[in-house]
């Protein structure tokens, strides 16, 4: 489902990462702070310049230009015709997310054809919403499993090669998972039944071994491997 190839032009390093800003465009107000939450609980996300952005407005949007803009694009008081044109120029200039009730497998169809990033639904929980968000964040794609059976093949396959674990225990790659979800120390320890200091002693070694730097460093490696499917 996960593809990281990286086109967009903000996606050069980590300072450009850090650099993104986001959009949440969604005429609910509740909906918007949800999302707007989720996504200042994650320690990565929360360093974007996230805002929100109550209705469809191309020409706004357009002004703005933001690096990822999460969108109902059925909220769009154009027509469906009309919207999806204008979505699909966005989406040559920045990385589009659709964020939307059930769609029919014409309507994902749709979607996925004018260049969406990433379809995911608005029952998502608060830590997937955060996964698919920095999925696309450093330039990769991602539907959610939930539309999966509306396409007849998969259209975002996992990067090729991802499974391969350069000399990585399995208890290392447990360790990775985790931190790269976001727990802590105690948290993985309480999990795996173990101690912080083993923990500490398992993340340190993968990430010698995979010349990870940071917890940024961990969660791409994560996703690019498919681990956060």
């Amino acid at each position: 489902m996960l593809k990281t190839t990286s086109t967009h032009p903000s996606t050069s390093g980590q300072k450009a990462y850090e650099d993104q800003t986001i959009v949440i465009c969604e005429s609910n107000p509740i909906l918007a702070d949800g999302v707007y939450r989720a996504l200042q609980m994650d320690s990565f996300l929360c360093r974007l310049k996230i805002s929100i952005q109550e209705n469809f407005d191309i020409r706004k949007l357009t002004n703005s230009l933001p690096d990822i803009l999460i969108v109902d694009p059925w909220q769009s008081p154009a027509s469906s015709q009309s919207a999806m044109g204008a979505f699909r120029e966005i989406s040559k200039l920045i990385s589009v997310i659709c964020y939307c009730p059930d769609i029919s497998r014409s309507e994902s169809q749709v979607i996925q054809s004018v260049g969406f990033k990433g379809i995911m639904p608005k029952t998502i929980g608060g830590e997937d919403l955060a996964r698919i968000v920095c999925s696309v964040a450093i330039g990769g794609s991602y539907i959610h499993h939930k539309f999966k059976e509306n396409f007849a093949e998969p259209a975002l396959p996992p990067a090729a090669g991802s499974s391969s674990l350069p000399d990585l225990t399995e208890r290392e790659v447990e360790v990775l998972r985790h931190v790269a979800l976001g727990r802590s120390l105690k948290e993985i320890a309480a999990v795996l039944n173990i101690s912080t200091k083993t923990v500490d002693t398992y993340r340190t070694r993968a990430n010698s071994k995979l010349n990870l730097r940071s917890r940024f460093d961990i969660v791409k490696y994560a996703i690019q491997s498919g681990w956060m499917n």
